[in-house]
């Protein structure tokens, strides 16, 4: 008789655990708690037979895709991820998912910002410069086209809220990348210290100025980004046309949405966020409806004069309709890289140019799309017999010159990079290059320049390649690798 019981526990336990084990595959043929709430097309069941112009024959590929379309359509698979997530959180103050750091008191972070959090994501010193140099030479170029350029990064949240990151992550004692870039513009009209802004409006005020479950920054922190900008721009154009929005033009009222962070942690719950609705009149109209904010973006705006350019990124998403209430036209792209010729090309008057603090790096994965920067030659030149080859790109309209400079150079830190074209008569062209490499962006020694055929006024020059600065330089032959 005992062993009889045994042996029914054992049957039942077994058909206990299938049972647990079939209800997520029957719960995804009929569609049973498998819709995903995450932001992405989701894959679509693979076909066994596949058909080509010969034949029809066995998918080989079906059984990977198979098993990739179960793991996200099998059933109850948000209810399921979110009481992973839930128990990882209660029991390990962790998260479950690896885009999502679990804080204190119920905050959220993004993950890819723990590398600035930590320091893993340091620039050298060079890094830094080259960095200044890339937005110094973009505001030149700007200025030259009668554009007024603005640059700003805004901050990672565990840069303004870092009292709330978990224990465990340890926090740099070093100076951020974003501390070192705002050291090192001090004084360039052009560029806007956001995070002391922040910081400020934070210690006092009593509400917070970035969402909880969200890795961007709410509507007061976005008003006051967008006042900042309007200061700036309101300092260095004459009579411009000055929109500030104090909170007195307001009417803020309290709402709730959904947070990026929790909705992938917590697919089945809807955990929502504290927002405030700022109760600003729309005044603009744009071209598109502005639900797809992943798009480029154009609005108009009766009654305004400016028009801006706006080289931007998600954190931008919460500035569009307060901005674009205060331009007669802006474009808004996500574009990479910054095409500067856009700005000077497209009657603008403003070029605003905002990123993410952790994607700092990203500005040098390639130059920006515009003219070089003519300068005049160093006085002071000492000539290195160290010929330097680097490739030469036709690109019709204009040349672009691409390489590394070897150790004649003796490059430091601040060195600058610049190319002289010298024709039969002596006369001399300079252009200062940007400090990154096309195809190893994240070399220090590299250069890259474009330059426009038509500022030349002869077919045929010696080119040599200058590091230095303003005042003094080594230079040496430049051997050009014709590419077409």
């Amino acid at each position: 008789m005992q062993t009889n019981i045994k042996t029914i526990g054992r049957i039942a336990y077994i058909a206990a655990v299938a049972a647990i084990c079939t209800v997520p595959l029957v719960g995804g043929i009929f569609h049973w708690g498998s819709q995903s709430t995450e932001n992405r097309t989701m894959l679509s069941l693979p076909k066994l037979l596949e058909t080509t112009e010969d034949a029809t024959r066995f998918n080989p590929a079906f059984t990977a895709k198979l098993g990739n379309y179960y793991a996200e359509h099998f059933g109850f698979r948000q209810e399921l991820v979110t009481a992973n997530a839930a128990l990882n959180e209660t029991l390990f103050g962790r998260s479950a998912n690896s885009k999502t750091t679990v804080g204190k008191d119920g905050w959220y972070y993004f993950n890819e910002t723990l590398d600035d959090y930590t320091g893993v994501s340091a620039l050298s010193e060079r890094g830094i410069y080259r960095l200044q140099k890339t937005l110094t030479l973009m505001n030149g170029y700007a200025e030259e086209g009668n554009v007024t350029m603005l640059f700003f990064a805004a901050p990672n949240k565990n840069s303004i809220y870092p009292e709330f990151m978990p224990g465990q992550v340890r926090h740099s004692t070093n100076p951020s990348n974003l501390d070192r870039l705002s050291e090192a513009m001090q004084g360039e009209a052009c560029y806007l210290d956001m995070k002391s802004l922040l910081l400020a409006q934070k210690a006092g005020e009593t509400r917070d100025i970035y969402l909880k479950h969200d890795s961007h920054w709410n509507n007061l922190g976005a008003l006051t980004a967008y006042n900042a900008m309007q200061d700036n721009l309101n300092s260095r154009i004459a009579a411009f046309d000055y929109q500030p929005v104090g909170e007195a033009d307001t009417h803020i009222t309290e709402i709730q949405i959904p947070g990026d962070l929790t909705n992938t942690l917590y697919p089945s719950v809807k955990k929502t966020d504290l927002q405030y609705d700022l109760g600003l009149e729309k005044a603009f109209s744009s071209d598109r409806p502005l639900t797809d904010l992943m798009a480029e973006i154009s609005t108009t705006c009766e009654g305004r004069y400016y028009n801006e350019i706006c080289y931007r990124d998600s954190f931008f998403n919460a500035l569009i309709g307060i901005n674009s209430n205060a331009f007669a036209k802006v474009r808004y792209t996500r574009a990479l890289p910054y095409d500067m010729t856009a700005a000077r090309n497209g009657n603008y008057h403003v070029a605003v140019v905002e990123i993410a603090e952790r994607n700092l790096p990203v500005v040098l994965n390639k130059a920006p799309i515009m003219d070089a920067v003519a300068i005049e030659l160093p006085r002071d030149r000492a000539y290195v017999k160290a010929a330097q080859r680097c490739r030469l790109a036709d690109k019709g309209d204009y040349f672009t010159f691409n390489g590394y400079v070897g150790d004649w150079a003796a490059l430091a830190a601040d060195s600058n990079i610049y190319i002289e074209l010298r024709d039969a008569q002596g006369k001399s062209y300079c252009y200062e290059a940007f400090l990154i490499a096309e195809e190893e962006p994240y070399r220090d020694d590299g250069f890259s320049a474009r330059i426009d055929k038509y500022s030349l006024p002869n077919n045929k020059y010696d080119v040599y390649l200058h590091v230095g600065d303003g005042d003094s330089s080594r230079y040496t032959d430049l051997i050009l690798d014709i590419i077409q």
